[in-house]
């Protein structure tokens, strides 16, 4: 794995649902895996969300080797893997479609069916992260670890049971 698209989770307008789940904490934290990856090595594309790409795109071009425009269906054969650092985005449904690895932030609190949590360990690398002060909080060795497992995480077990 030499490139790593971080698929933004930058949400339009300040909406807090959660501690962890508003437009700063997501900025954050995309910033930071950004600054992980590229530490480490890897060549960073950055995929922002459509409706939040004019007021995010100058801000990731600092970070990132690449800022996508596209439509995500058109750009991730540009990575290697995919790090999501959440799942409530329609492009982590289309992404478990493809044979691409993901790396999948789970924040403490998320609400999931036991069922599905299970099946989505087997499709992606899961690092454990929580909400701590406002912001996601994780292990850098665990997502350079996540990364590094990836490609053992290709099962299609939850999409066969739930989608097809």
């Amino acid at each position: 794995i030499k490139k790593i698209m971080v698929v933004g989770a930058v949400i339009e307008n300040y909406c807090e649902v959660d501690t962890e789940y508003h437009t700063y904490s997501f900025l954050y934290n995309d910033i930071q895996l950004i600054k992980i990856l590229k530490k480490a090595g890897y060549y960073t594309i950055y995929k922002p969300r459509p409706d939040t790409m004019h007021e995010t795109y100058d801000i990731f071009e600092k970070y990132a080797d690449d800022v996508l425009k596209g439509k995500i269906e058109d750009v991730y054969k540009n990575a290697d893997c995919l790090v999501f650092s959440s799942p409530y985005s329609t492009a982590f449904g289309f992404l478990l479609l493809t044979n691409r690895p993901i790396v999948l932030l789970n924040v403490k609190g998320y609400p999931w069916h036991p069922r599905v949590f299970e099946l989505i360990k087997k499709r992606c690398s899961v690092v454990e992260a929580e909400a701590v002060d406002g912001k996601i909080v994780f292990d850098k060795k665990d997502v350079l670890n996540a990364i590094e497992n990836s490609l053992e995480n290709i099962n299609y077990e939850i999409l066969h049971e739930f989608a097809f």
